[in-house]
């Protein structure tokens, strides 16, 4: 039982050194300064690329941006775990009109789909949260799958 424990102990202590590891070489870099610490950001090849997610909200009042807003960090959460759920890196752009755009990484859209599938109520009101479609620029999401004149947001 003692070696056991003291082998957990030692995967442990080497697992948590890798992890730290790993952190300090693929985080940002940081550069000293006469002022102090400053972040330097990521090259543009190093960062993930986004995709806009067109959504249309089906409910019976208007959505506020809140409220959906606490609805897809409890959906995501639910569904993927908190650390899956920030990789996905979903940010709501905007919400109007019970129609809004949804920002996520290109890896990562068919788990945010899936996120806004199973979202079924928000602020206490039933709703479906249908995608509309996928694109590359938010000017391309609301030409193609948003009326313009519906959705100001953004």
């Amino acid at each position: 039982m003692l070696l056991l424990r003291w082998r957990a102990q030692k995967i442990n202590e080497a697992f948590c050194f890798f992890w730290n590891v790993i952190y300090t070489f693929t985080c940002v870099i940081l550069l000293k300064n006469q002022v102090g610490l400053i972040l330097e950001p990521l090259l543009p090849s190093l960062r993930q690329r986004k995709r806009y997610i067109a959504i249309e909200i089906i409910s019976a009042q208007p959505v506020l941006r809140n409220a959906f807003i606490s609805a897809v960090s409890s959906s995501g959460c639910a569904l993927l775990g908190e650390i899956g759920f920030a990789k996905c890196g979903v940010t709501v752009l905007g919400v109007e009109n019970n129609a809004g755009i949804v920002k996520c990484g290109h890896l990562s859209v068919s788990e945010t789909i899936a996120v806004l599938a199973f979202i079924t109520h928000v602020d206490g009101q039933k709703v479906i949260v249908r995608s509309a479609g996928v694109s590359g620029t938010v000017k391309g999401a609301k030409t193609k799958f948003l009326n313009e004149k519906a959705f100001s947001g953004v």
